[in-house]
């Protein structure tokens, strides 16, 4: 997509410690008045520029900001998230990602916005957002694979997000099937949902949510949720988060495409939540205690319970009583 003229002055900022108003307008073919318009309106939108008659402008601080210019300056990615669709605010950035798809666009489109206000986990949960703290994004796959093996991207998305998270220094660990959690609380959630032409594959979307500056929660979820912020006290850059999933996803994605989940369960498993401990696994048919075993190559939980070593293609692990 084309960068409007607020962002091309706002990528300018960044390549240059200075740049005068003149050269900002002769390099865009605009007036130095709508220079200043553009100026204005990206301080408004939190972005700490100072001015000086002499020599021009200066980008003090990017700013916590989720918008295609800020993703892109920590991308390195080849294909993912190289097209972004960002919004300020909408209910759900899977429905717009659903819409995407269907109009063909491109492997790797993301869809990205600061405020959700209808997110869905699994089971059809709510996702519960604040304003301008958490990120919410939806990226569209094609991968040319059987479809019984679309569900595996769940797993593959939540070890990519939780490697990216650990490369930023967050202890994170993963509970199966879709969920991030620090110290037994949830921080981050994934659901992936497919479109298909006959038997066929059209896409995944891959739907992430993550609670990042939240300092507080409402009473329903306040005993189990957490945030980047208030597990580590440190606060992070959410479009950096964004690309370090995606340059850490796009490697994982292609040799998946190529090799299956297999190479990827010894990978999984180290970064298991309650690995080797009791646990409670529910499905639709039962209810099973027993000891965490792991996953096999197609990504099937394994339970070791009173009758045996037991697996489970579809089913959650119960941590929390529902309120």
């Amino acid at each position: 997509m084309e960068k409007s003229t607020r962002e091309r002055i706002l990528q300018r900022l960044m390549q240059e410690d200075w740049i005068s108003g003149q050269a900002l307008a002769e390099q865009l073919n605009i007036s130095r008045t709508a220079i200043w318009k553009q100026i204005t309106a990206l301080k408004e939108a939190g972005y700490a520029i100072e001015s000086n008659k002499k020599t021009g402008y200066h980008l003090i601080d990017r700013g916590d900001h989720l918008t295609p210019l800020a993703i892109e300056h920590y991308l390195r990615t080849n294909t993912l998230g190289r097209k972004i669709f960002h919004v300020e605010e909408t209910e759900t950035t899977q429905r717009i990602a659903h819409d995407l798809a269907q109009q063909q666009v491109a492997e790797g489109m993301l869809v990205v916005c600061d405020y959700q206000t209808s997110g869905r986990g699994q089971l059809g949960r709510i996702w519960h957002e604040t304003k301008g703290n958490g990120i919410a994004m939806s990226l569209i796959v094609r991968p040319d694979v059987p479809l019984d093996q679309a569900g595996q991207l769940t797993l593959l998305s939540g070890l990519a997000l939780a490697t990216a998270l650990r490369d930023l220094d967050v202890p994170v660990t993963i509970k199966w099937p879709n969920d991030l959690l620090i110290a037994g609380r949830k921080v981050a959630g994934i659901l992936t949902e497919m479109q298909t032409e006959g038997s066929r594959i059209s896409s995944v979307i891959i739907g992430i949510g993550i609670n990042v500056q939240h300092e507080e929660f409402r009473d329903v979820i306040a005993d189990r949720a957490t945030s980047l912020k208030l597990a580590t006290g440190r606060t992070f850059q959410r479009a950096e988060i964004v690309a370090t999933f995606l340059n850490q996803f796009e490697q994982m994605y292609t040799r998946w495409v190529e090799e299956g989940f297999g190479s990827f369960v010894q990978a999984w498993e180290q970064l298991a939540d309650k690995l080797n401990q009791s646990i409670t696994v529910r499905s639709r048919q039962q209810i099973v205690t027993g000891i965490l075993r792991g996953i096999q190559a197609d990504g099937t939980l394994m339970i070791e319970s009173a009758q045996g070593l037991e697996t489970f293609h579809s089913a959650e692990l119960v941590y929390w009583t529902e309120n």
